[in-house]
């Protein structure tokens, strides 16, 4: 039986942390939905309707992230890059990365927009990898009363560490499949090794003080060797 891992992260954070990198280190073959058949309209410039696209039915989920690619008359390259904020059927209701709904320009012209070319593909898997991972090192278990997910007092205390191990791994893999910016890549994976060791150095998990029974505890460990 596969048991699925709390994922403590989502595209979105991937994507705030490394913005002009997310559409090089998601995997091609991880998609959630695409079309060529997105439509905006005026009165709701915010929401993109597919005709063929059941986004509810394909697992679209708050979090991940939306590309539009085109039509290149009202979006020029690179990708225009929103979140998913809701789903509700053949409809998601996207918004600007880190900002709440509706804040910021819409993705559409005033007069709305046909024919819209969208990808949705996700960093999913690598994400529940790393929170696996820390949650081997910090010690947080599903079946432990006090040490479960939901008893984290602050999620934010892993998220940066999961961030960071999934690009660190993504660019070492786009190293080994020959990318010509091999070495840009390396440098990137280096850099950003660098930072998680420093936060796992210092990172402490506090627990919720009702599942620790009295003040919240902490947990430190530094001893995890980063596995390439």
């Amino acid at each position: 039986m596969n048991v699925l891992t709390t994922a403590y992260a989502t595209d979105e954070d991937v994507a705030l942390r490394a913005p002009a990198d997310f559409q090089l280190i998601c995997p091609k073959d991880q998609v959630v939905a695409l079309g060529t058949d997105g439509i905006f309209d005026a009165e709701d410039r915010w929401t993109l309707t597919s005709p063929s696209v059941n986004f509810a039915l394909q697992a679209a989920a708050p979090g991940q992230v939306v590309q539009l690619l085109g039509p290149t008359t009202i979006i020029r390259p690179p990708a225009d890059i929103l979140v998913v904020d809701s789903v509700q059927g053949n409809s998601i209701v996207l918004r600007r990365k880190g900002q709440a709904g509706g804040t910021g320009q819409p993705p559409a012209p005033i007069d709305g927009a046909l024919n819209v070319e969208f990808l949705i593909a996700t960093l999913h898997p690598q994400i529940q990898s790393a929170s696996y991972e820390l949650n081997r090192r910090f010690g947080i278990d599903d079946l432990v009363a006090g040490r479960r997910p939901s008893d984290l007092y602050d999620p934010r205390e892993v998220r940066g560490a999961v961030v960071l191990t999934v690009l660190r791994r993504r660019y070492l893999d786009l190293c080994r499949d020959g990318n010509p910016a091999r070495d840009a890549l390396a440098a990137k994976a280096e850099a950003v090794e660098k930072e998680l060791e420093s936060v796992l150095a210092r990172a402490v998990v506090h627990w919720n003080s009702g599942a620790s029974g009295g003040a919240a505890s902490s947990t430190n460990r530094f001893c995890t060797r980063l596995e390439r």
